[in-house]
């Protein structure tokens, strides 16, 4: 995964953004710390369907 800060990420958005949607993970920090990650639409749908899925079947 590819980790930027803040400010190389804001200048290059479009970019990480492309990378995301390719499946192209990109984390970015902030003063040095872990702050987010950029991930594709499919990727966060696919997530929140385990997630859910997951609490589900906890509730069986």
């Amino acid at each position: 995964m590819e980790i930027l800060n803040y400010s190389k990420a804001r200048a290059q958005l479009s970019m990480l953004i492309n990378k995301a949607i390719d499946g192209q993970p990109v984390e970015i920090t902030r003063r040095g710390r872990d702050s987010a990650v950029i991930i594709s639409k499919a990727s966060y749908e696919a997530y929140q369907k385990a997630l859910y899925t997951s609490q589900y079947e906890k509730t069986k």
